[in-house]
This record gives C-alpha cells, structure tokens and sequence, in this order.
C-alpha cells in the first residue's frame, strides 16, 4: 500500500471533503499506529467521523477504514463493499494520535 487519504466524513456515508494524503512511509506509519489500536467496549451511535481510504501505488482502491470516536468502532469495508466493524479504544495512546492527525490535515485545509 503507498497512498492513505484521509477524509472529514459527511453523515452515512465515506463521502467527504479530503483533508489529504499520507504516502510511502507516512502511509505504513498511519495503518501501524492504527494496528495497534487496543480493543475497548463499544457502543451503538456508529456515526464515523473521519475515514482512511487506502490505495496501492497504482492507484487501486484496497479498502477504508471509518473511524467513530463516539462508539469506538472502525467500519473496515473492502473492494466487496462489505463493512466489518471493530472496537478500539479512543482513549489510547495509538488512537489520540491519529485523532490529532486527523485535525493537523483538517486545519490544514482551513488555512
């Protein structure tokens, strides 16, 4: 995998404005981090905020992965459109610093 862009997601939907990319190396640090993303109780809202979509370097859609901070649970949908979901735990160290990624791109885009 090469390219990661991250997305501010509209309601339901992978649909959003891109806040940008991670690529190369900044790409397999975003999907490490997010690997080690301990498991936590969820919830029920499921309203993902931010999603990554991830590319291979010739520009393939691999799969996204929707983040909800609010039930902490990561939608992980393939090429299929089939959606797995997956608790994590927002208050961890690994998920934080993907959060303030997530807002270093979006107030990117502000400025």
């Amino acid at each position: 995998m090469s390219v990661a862009r991250a997305r501010k997601l509209e309601a339901w939907t992978v649909q959003g404005d891109l806040l940008g990319s991670w690529v190369g190396p900044d790409s397999a640090a975003v999907l490490a981090l997010i690997a080690s993303f301990p498991v936590a109780e969820p919830m029920r809202c499921y309203s993902p905020a931010y999603a990554i979509l991830a590319y291979s370097a010739d520009d393939e859609y691999l799969f996204d992965l929707e983040f909800c901070y609010g039930c902490y649970w990561v939608g992980v949908r393939g090429p299929d459109d089939r959606q797995h979901l997956v608790p994590f735990d927002p208050e961890s160290a690994p998920a934080k610093e993907l959060l303030a990624r997530f807002h270093l791109l979006e107030q990117s885009t502000r400025d």
